[in-house]
């Protein structure tokens, strides 16, 4: 009778294990896959320990009753409470990721899978380690059940480590035959990276090639190995052009997206201090960007860098090949000494968008963009300078910029019925674009308003990028909402620069500074959305 029951309760524990384990693995597929120590994570261990502790103390008064009575079932009693225990302080909304769920992939499917069979053996341990304990007759077999609980964190990781071998070999796999697919296709390929704009560019360059060949560009922000075979997956049979957006956490990144895609034209749209922590230096980051830089120069490829940074002016200078430098005045720079001159005059930048001259050689034209923000211009500059290379005209080029929209959630404005404008700059999460959006902000008439996460990823930088992250909101922020674990320094930075304190509001989470919204916002104001940073900060 009590095997049975011992099974049927080491059943019932496993299958709350694996139900409770969806928020860690949730939090561990924001960071693709990689162990985390978030503040939603401390959250969900200070909970696990808080029931353990619980627990340990209802089983201290259930051995000590059992020393009179020696009952067994007493410990179903207990076992009982601590599921109750578990339930509901591992069920807090607080600690659900509810913008970015749990992605039920194959993956993630693997993952579950290997985390029940370790975590039941974990159980079955426990459980045969209290089964030799004995008081009065009573064996105490679930008396080390919370110290599974306490370790669930630690499991997941666990089940990482041992699935890790099987998803590098599909990894390997599913990137090993999109390689082989895009060397088979009779195709342009051009690789797109940098510390900030590389979607945006991405999507103005494909905007415009699209006047002439039928581009196609990785969808969204698929710029890993497996988002980029995703991407080759659904090319479209008609393609002649496939745009790759590259991203990077470390050394070597690049470099091996290059291999993938073995791109013949690219662009390095900036280098900045975005995911400093993750690099280590900015020399790192640096030489991660100039990884694309290298494989063109190494397959003789044409590269156009961004005159506007001093970085990948530098880059320019060390490259030995085909090279453009895209910058807005005619000051243009080539290793073609019959090369174009490309540049734009006449600039007029408000809240509807952007009107210049484009020159390209002896020609100019007009043109018009809904995109707003004047760094803009070195977005469609880059994307110019390529598509002339490419064998584009200005009529072509000028369709194409007049075509553009702005990207989702990257500076797009959204104009409410209720008379309030919102700039959704919610994507951006690094320095130079957060700043960016703080002036494109300035340009919008009404009273202004900023929520903002701040700056996150910059290791010991980040104090400073946020307090002048800070400085900047003050200079043009009528009010600022500011919220997570960043908000104190950008406060500070705020106070620095005479911003009355009574305006600014400080938030835990998204949720309560969407409760602020409609309290806060009327007619005629404008609020910038900035850095929506994922569920794990």
């Amino acid at each position: 009778m009590q095997i049975g029951v011992i099974v049927i309760t080491e059943l019932i524990y496993c299958t709350l294990a694996v139900a409770l384990s969806f928020r860690i693995m949730n939090l561990v597929q924001l960071e693709g896959y990689r162990v985390v120590n978030s503040k939603k994570m401390k959250n969900i261990r200070l909970k696990l320990y808080g029931s353990a502790i619980c627990i340990t103390v209802c089983n201290a008064i259930f051995i000590f009753i059992s020393a009179y009575v020696g009952n067994y079932y007493l410990q179903l009693i207990t076992q009982g409470l601590y599921a109750v225990v578990l339930l509901v302080s591992l069920t807090d909304e607080r600690d659900k990721c509810s913008h970015q769920p749990l992605v039920f992939t194959a993956r993630a499917k693997r993952l579950i899978v290997s985390f029940a069979i370790i975590i039941t053996i974990f159980i079955m341990i426990f459980v045969l380690l209290g089964h030799l304990i004995v008081i009065k007759g009573v064996n105490l077999s679930f008396v080390f059940i919370p110290l599974v609980f306490v370790l669930m964190p630690e499991i997941v990781a666990l089940a990482l480590k041992v699935n890790k071998p099987m998803e590098k070999t599909i990894a390997d796999k599913y990137i090993k035959n999109c390689a082989q697919t895009l060397e088979k296709l009779d195709i342009i390929k051009i690789g797109i990276t940098g510390s900030y704009g590389k979607t945006t560019v991405k999507n103005v360059l494909t905007t415009i090639l699209n006047q002439k060949y039928n581009a196609y560009c990785t969808p969204s922000n698929f710029n890993t190995p497996l988002g980029i075979c995703r991407a080759v997956n659904d090319l479209p049979s008609e393609c002649k052009v496939f745009v790759a957006e590259m991203g990077a956490r470390k050394v070597g990144d690049i470099k091996e997206l290059c291999e993938i895609v073995k791109p013949t034209y690219g662009i390095i749209t900036g280098v900045g201090s975005q995911h400093l922590g993750a690099f280590g230096s900015q020399q790192n980051i640096y030489n991660t960007k100039k990884e694309l830089a290298d494989y063109l120069q190494s397959v003789n490829g044409e590269i156009v860098f961004n005159g506007e940074n001093k970085y990948t002016r530098q880059m320019y200078d060390e490259f030995v090949g085909d090279k453009k430098c895209a910058i807005s005045s005619g000051e243009f720079l080539s290793a073609k000494k019959d090369a174009e001159k490309i540049f734009v005059s006449d600039v007029e930048c408000n809240s509807d968008g952007l009107k210049f001259l484009l020159h390209i050689g002896d020609e100019s034209r007009e043109c018009r963009s809904k995109l707003i923000g004047r760094h803009n211009l070195e977005n469609i500059l880059l994307s110019v300078q390529l598509a002339v290379g490419l064998g584009l005209n200005i009529v072509q080029i000028t369709e194409g910029i007049s075509q553009l929209a702005p990207v989702e959630h990257r500076l797009q404005t959204i104009k409410l019925p209720t008379g309030i404008t919102i700039i959704d700059d919610s994507y951006n999460s690094n320095e130079e674009g957060a700043k960016l959006a703080i002036e494109t902000l300035a340009m919008f008439s009404g009273r202004k308003i900023v929520a903002t996460q701040g700056i996150v990823e910059m290791g010991n930088e980040q104090k400073r990028v946020n307090f002048e992250l800070g400085e900047s909101i003050a200079n043009v922020a009528d009010i600022a909402i500011l919220i997570g674990i960043n908000r104190e320094d950008i406060r500070l930075g705020m106070l620095s620069g005479n911003f009355c304190d009574k305006n600014i509001y400080l938030v835990e989470h998204l949720d309560n500074a969407k409760e602020l919204f409609s309290a806060i916002l009327t007619r005629g104001d404008v609020l910038l959305l900035q850095n929506d940073l994922p569920d794990n900060y």
